[in-house]
């Protein structure tokens, strides 16, 4: 009877314990007409109403409503953010790969490019590039992701604090890897 009753208490820690560890690397999936995404439980989200979806870690989730200050003065103390976005800001149509990623490095007037790497995305061509932020962006980071899709061109973006940049990048790359273009 007490072997059991210890036996017991024994599979209840063990079972307990178990569960913790899975809701840790737990996933949320992000379906939307562009695209699919595996979402880490640690970051809250909400999609705009294409349903393209915003994000931050979960102690920073209040980037997510409180709307009354720009998120690079939110972020000066910490935080990370990102977005993943078919850029349906960039007007011009039919227009190369190469002429949008150029394009949208020369509209960088928050971040100095520091790097530029060519990849791809779910076997579509990317250009990875990483920026240090400047002027009211000082002290933050960026990665940016561009991909051509369908010839439309998709912005995957991430910015953190450089007191947080390293902690949360691995979750963002993660998202990244996971995104499966529609069909």
């Amino acid at each position: 009877m007490r072997l059991s009753l210890i036996l017991i208490s024994i599979l209840t820690v063990v079972m307990t314990i178990s569960l913790s560890i899975s809701n840790v690397n737990a996933l949320s999936k992000v379906n939307n007409r562009y695209f699919s995404m595996d979402i880490p439980d640690n970051w809250a989200f909400e999609q705009d109403t294409l349903s393209q979806p915003t994000l931050t870690p979960t102690e920073f989730a209040a980037f997510l409503v409180n709307h009354s200050e720009p998120l690079n003065e939110k972020m000066k103390v910490g935080g990370a953010f990102a977005s993943f976005k078919q850029d349906s800001s960039y007007g011009i149509k039919n227009a190369p790969f190469d002429v949008y990623v150029r394009d949208k490095i020369d509209q960088q007037d928050g971040m100095k490019v520091t790097s530029k790497e060519n990849g791809t995305i779910d076997n579509e061509v990317a250009v990875r590039i990483l920026g240090d932020g400047i002027n009211s962006f000082s002290g933050i980071k960026f990665v940016q992701y561009l991909v051509w899709h369908d010839k439309k061109p998709y912005a995957l973006a991430y910015m953190a604090n450089v007191k947080d940049y390293e902690k949360y990048l691995p979750q963002f790359e993660l998202m990244v890897k996971t995104l499966k273009f529609a069909k």
